[in-house]
């Protein structure tokens, strides 16, 4: 069944853990990002909100569905890679995982910068709130 030791091993610990890790994580950031949808007005203000948070809320949105695009990009790359380390002939699949690998470090950068856009956008909020509500004072 398998062509090495080499691929038994891939199949017993690097295609299996790398499997669950991406399958958690596109859990992960399904859920951040549906939380971040429903509570988009509790986040920031959307329909009164600067044009900057809305577009720091969107990249941040952005990121998050690129990476969970990316992470099922390489969820395919892995089982594609398992494939072939089990009917393969050669070590093609440590290039195929190779791949599936940069496939999943982008989805966390992705991740990572949606996250930290998020929160910025979740502490502006205060100070943009109170500058708009100081000018609408000083106008009275």
């Amino acid at each position: 069944m398998f062509t090495s030791p080499a691929s038994a091993e891939f199949i017993k610990y690097n295609f299996t853990i790398t499997q669950d890790l991406c399958k958690q994580f596109i859990t992960v950031v399904t859920g951040v990002l549906v939380f971040s949808l429903t509570f988009s007005e509790k986040i920031v203000n959307f329909s009164s909100a600067r044009r900057f948070l809305r577009v720091l809320l969107g990249i941040s949105w952005a990121s998050m569905l690129f990476a969970i695009i990316a992470c099922g990009l390489g969820l395919t790359y892995i089982c594609l890679a398992g494939g072939q380390a089990v009917y393969g002939l050669d070590d093609g699949y440590l290039f195929t995982a190779s791949t599936a690998y940069k496939w999943i470090v982008a989805a966390g950068v992705s991740f990572i910068a949606g996250l930290i856009s998020l929160i910025f956008v979740s502490l502006a909020r205060p100070f943009v709130t109170e500058a708009k509500l100081s000018k609408q004072n000083e106008g009275d």
